[in-house]
């Protein structure tokens, strides 16, 4: 009787292969003298771990006891996606390839003579590379982008590509740098990456770094400037300032020689300088916002699938009079005669700055343009009033951040940062908003969530970013890292 109720026992206990957990037992008694030792755990793991990408994932076996107080050592064996990766009780598991994100099988088998213990779990490696601030630089002769986590500077990456696993060529002078996301009509989004180099580009998942397709390459042309228009669902480059375009469904660039370009600026082919903009006041209105270096003329694009239309800017601005010396109205082309210096804008709202210098006078201003607004003049055959402000500082300006909500705009010349009230058309104040080091000159500058300043700068020798809240009327330092080398262009991710 006894041997039945044990054999009963035993079948009950298989029962649990039902489970993430299961048990497997010989019975090697010849009679009632070998009662099972077995493993027995008093803890269990769980059924799902994480760890973020680069990270180490430490996972220690479960205690246990052997029943009828045996003294057996059990063997422990850990798999991941079914192969051996351990035999000690400690799990390490480490995610360093592109190919790793995703979940992963894995299981724990612990074994005595008897019986072998089994818990299967998974485990799920997650993005790294989310919310925070880019940075595109060198190292060693190859393009690399650093990495501020959420903006801040307590655990930077020197090198996500490196980091990341990305498995290309990457050498050459860094150029270019965006991240954009597109989002289907089913709501899936993908968050892409271009970098781009001397006269290459490549397309990246920007979550996992992984390359879409092959090296882009712009007709021996150096890539000068990136963006993406979610109207036509094009990426644009400008390379030897001519325009390309490139599907997401394809890394082949088609240079656009399109008629209606060369329309808008008299039948000419346009020099674009290395800036691009895209804008969009709603889901059916958007397009780009380029400069011909070659006439001076701002172009707006408005884009669309069914086709795009180009139309040269002009406006109706005050200009000093040259014989009074008074302020007249003048309708034209206020860039007439201008080279672009620097672009700003922001995807949440339909407002482009741009920093100019006339080529005659040497200097320099800044207007800002709502594109929407302008076509809806233009095509309403009404003049499009523009504000046009005179840089008033003594150094180079090299740079403008864009603020939008505020009517205010940020110009960097040398190792200053002035602040421009747009509304009253000065500077709020004669003496630099921000004070760099004496021999740094600004590389780039870029404003994130209307309160956060991030700044690139090089003295010759060295490299250094710095973090700015300029949500006040002081400007507040709130980091500076030196730990990237020099810095080219910042690119803020914003979460989503």
């Amino acid at each position: 009787m006894k041997r039945n109720i044990y054999k009963l026992h035993i079948a009950l206990l298989s029962l649990l292969t039902l489970g993430t957990f299961s048990s497997c037992y010989k019975d090697h008694s010849t009679g009632m003298t070998h009662p099972l030792e077995i493993v027995d755990p008093t803890s269990q793991l769980q059924e799902l771990y994480e760890v973020e990408f680069g990270s180490t994932l430490t996972i220690q076996a479960p205690e246990y006891r052997i029943t009828n107080g045996a003294s057996v050592t059990p063997t422990i064996e850990w798999e991941v996606d079914y192969q051996k990766v351990s035999t000690t009780n400690t799990l390490t598991y480490t995610a360093t390839k592109s190919s790793d994100y995703g979940i992963h099988q894995a299981r724990l088998k612990m074994q005595t003579p008897d019986g072998t213990y089994y818990h299967r779990f998974r485990i799920r490696v997650n993005f790294k590379y989310r919310e925070g601030l880019y940075a595109l630089t060198q190292q060693s002769g190859k393009v690399a982008v650093g990495y501020y986590p959420f903006g801040e500077a307590t655990k930077p990456v020197a090198d996500i590509f490196t980091e990341g696993g990305v498995d290309r060529d990457l050498t050459g002078t860094p150029q270019a740098l965006d991240i954009f996301t597109h989002t289907t009509g089913a709501g899936k989004s993908t968050n892409y990456l271009f970098v781009g180099a001397d006269t290459w580009g490549y397309r990246m998942n920007a979550d996992s770094l992984k390359v879409i397709g092959s090296r882009m390459n712009f007709n021996g042309h150096a890539i000068q400037a990136h963006c993406f228009s979610s109207q036509d669902l094009n990426e644009y480059v400008i390379a030897g300032g001519n325009l390309y375009t490139i599907g997401l469904l394809t890394t082949l660039p088609r240079r656009l020689n399109d008629a209606r370009l060369k329309a808008a600026l008299s039948g000419n082919a346009p020099t674009l300088a290395g800036r691009l903009n895209a804008w969009r006041n709603s889901i059916y209105s958007g397009g780009l916002v380029a400069f011909d270096d070659a006439s001076g003329t701002a172009v707006v694009m408005e884009l669309s699938a069914s086709g795009n239309k180009v139309y040269p800017f002009k406006a109706t601005y005050s200009e000093p009079d040259p014989f009074t010396g008074d302020d007249a109205s003048v309708t034209g082309n206020p860039f007439l005669g201008c080279t672009l210096v620097d672009m700003s804008g922001t995807k949440a709202m339909s407002h482009v700055a741009l920093l100019t210098q006339n080529s005659r006078s040497n200097e320099y201003s800044l207007a800002v343009v709502e594109p929407n607004l302008f076509i809806s003049s233009s095509k309403a055959g009404t003049s499009y009033p523009m504000q046009r402000i005179s840089y008033k500082g003594n150094d180079t300006p090299s740079h403008i951040a864009l603020r939008p909500e505020h009517n205010s705009a940020y110009v960097a010349a040398g190792n200053k940062v002035y602040l421009y009230d747009l509304q009253r058309q000065a500077s709020s104040s004669p003496d630099a908003y921000i004070t760099l080091g004496a021999s740094e000159v600004v590389q780039s500058m870029i404003l994130s969530g209307g309160t956060r300043l991030y700044i690139a700068t090089y003295d010759g020798s060295a490299g250094a970013v710095y973090s700015y809240d300029v949500s006040g009327s002081t400007a507040l330092k709130l980091w500076r890292d030196t730990s990237l080398g020099k810095v080219v262009k910042l690119v803020y991710r914003e979460p989503r």
